[in-house]
């Protein structure tokens, strides 16, 4: 860091130059594999911000949640384009305060227009260039505006998706990413804790959430918020949408927490760009036998998929496993399986939805990786989402973790509790 300005470094999560030199070595050995002479990676604030996953992962900086591009030759520095110029250049690039990574930081207005003068200055005018953007199996991003400008400007280049490329590399975690995740899950255990102990009738569901948030920002947690949270009651005899939980501006809301309800919650947590996955059921006093036979069910899902997963386990005899106790009680499911985690949710590989679910690019008939194999050092998020539908159609369960797979099975690194019901005193 330089002496003659503010070093912010110490205060925030960060890589070392040596996972950095890791990661660019991975990428470029791609680059060469696929004669790709630069990359030029997206960064968008969309889906939580997670858009900007691969941006960070090569530049550990981050956009900001703003619009941020990197230039990434095959030799030579990388240059990063992000923030609006008020907020980078003012009164020096502010990159250089807070990371150690990337050296040429540039600010960057509300278009792609001085990245294709940069790359033309590089000589890329007639290169074979990759695209980077953000792919998961319900969206992917980039802006059409700027990705039409990027193609007519430079079209004498070649131009290819080379999402893919990042997406492989990113598959196999280090021990240091590792080390992030484990740290998210610790925060994230936190944020679990303090959901139980809050919970209790007269509490307003706003503010529940709230000291889940605290409790993960007190602790470390980077100010990234992917809290799916609702709560309703069974015993009402209206019907409810209690399946899953809801993200903004639906939840959280004003609602008091009362007797009878049960509470569903879906969250991150960040470390330093890495999320680590939780999946919680509560239930506020003694839940119906149909709700509690739903519960156990969950869990046996869980755990069963879990004692399947360790390296060089097959994902469709991992996918089976979660979905055996589902089908022998004749239930149902929202999402059930896993996907890859780091620094986005919704890594590859990701087998969670119906297989034959028209947006699930990546399950099991349309992405044909049922028979790929989980490697040491992959990082998985657990989703069990199930009902009884002989039961209730709106009511349900959703239970998961987050395991980093070992050559001796599967390390939960969050360790979410597998208690289900909140005791109340009679009043």
């Amino acid at each position: 860091m330089e002496k003659d300005i503010m070093d912010a470094t110490p205060y925030l999560p960060q890589l070392s130059l040596k996972e950095r030199d890791r990661r660019w070595r991975a990428i470029r050995e791609e680059m060469i594999f696929h004669k790709i002479d630069c990359l030029l990676i997206w960064s968008t604030d969309t889906f939580f911000g997670m858009a900007e996953g691969s941006f960070r992962y090569v530049t550990h900086a981050g956009a900001a949640r703003h619009l941020g591009f990197c230039i990434f030759p095959l030799e030579g520095e990388p240059i990063v384009f992000a923030t609006p110029p008020h907020m980078h250049d003012r009164p020096y690039p502010f990159y250089r305060s807070f990371q150690r990574w990337i050296k040429d930081t540039r600010s960057c207005g509300s278009g792609i227009e001085p990245v294709i003068v940069e790359l033309r200055k590089l000589g890329y005018e007639k290169a074979k260039i990759g695209w980077v953007g953000f792919v998961v199996p319900l969206m992917e991003s980039i802006p059409y505006k700027q990705f039409t400008t990027f193609t007519q400007e430079l079209n004498r280049a070649t131009i290819v998706d080379a999402t893919p490329l990042i997406d492989k590399v990113r598959t196999i975690k280090s021990e240091e990413e590792i080390g992030f995740l484990e740290k998210a899950g610790s925060i994230a255990r936190k944020k679990l804790d303090k959901m139980i102990e809050f919970a209790r009738p007269g509490v307003r569901e706003c503010e529940l959430y709230a000291k889940m948030i605290e409790a993960g920002i007190a602790n470390g947690e980077e100010a990234y918020i992917f809290n799916l949270l609702t709560s309703g009651s069974v015993t009402e005899d209206r019907r409810q949408h209690l399946l899953h939980g809801k993200g903004p501006p639906f939840a959280p809301t004003t609602r008091p927490l009362q007797r009878g309800d049960i509470i569903l919650t879906e969250f991150h947590t960040n470390y330093g760009g890495y999320l680590s996955a939780v999946e919680k059921t509560l239930f506020l006093g003694e839940p119906p036998r149909e709700l509690k036979r739903i519960h156990a069910t969950a869990v046996e899902a869980m755990e069963n998929g879990i004692s399947a997963m360790k390296h060089g386990a097959i994902l469709e005899d991992v996918w089976s496993a979660f979905h055996e106790p589902i089908k022998k009680a004749n239930m149902d499911y929202i999402e059930l399986g896993f996907h890859g985690h780091g620094v986005i949710s919704g890594e590859y590989p990701t087998l969670i939805r119906q297989p034959k679910a028209a947006l699930d690019r990546v399950s099991m008939e349309l992405g044909g990786i049922a028979s790929m194999e989980l490697k040491e050092n992959m990082v998985l998020g657990i989703n069990v989402d199930i009902h009884d539908p002989n039961w209730r159609d709106d009511v349900g369960v959703v239970l998961g973790d987050t395991v980093v797979i070992t050559k001796d099975g599967a390390r939960k690194i969050v360790q979410t509790p597998l208690e289900f019901v909140v005791p109340l005193k009679d009043s």
